[in-house]
Order: structure tokens, then sequence, then C-alpha cells
């Protein structure tokens, strides 16, 4: 998978990593836990 891209205006504090060239891995990360907001397309 890509990098991870930190999310700006009203996705801050959110992550995003390319996944293929089409889809994208949206989420969000702390010391415990990550929570996936979108696993498709461009967010």
């Amino acid at each position: 998978m890509g990098k991870p891209e930190p999310l700006k205006e009203n996705l801050s504090g959110f992550w995003s990593r390319r996944i293929d060239d089409t889809n994208r891995l949206v989420y969000e990360a702390d010391e415990f836990q990550v929570n996936v907001v979108l696993c498709r397309y461009h967010y």
C-alpha cells in the first residue's frame, strides 16, 4: 500500500492510503485502535 497522507478540512484527523490506482483506504488511528472509514474509490 502507498504512503499515508493526512487529510484536510472536514476530514482533518483522518488518513488516506492508496490501495491501487482507483481505490483508497481512509482511516483514523490512535495508540489502541484503527477505525476504517472508507475502503473504496476516492473520498
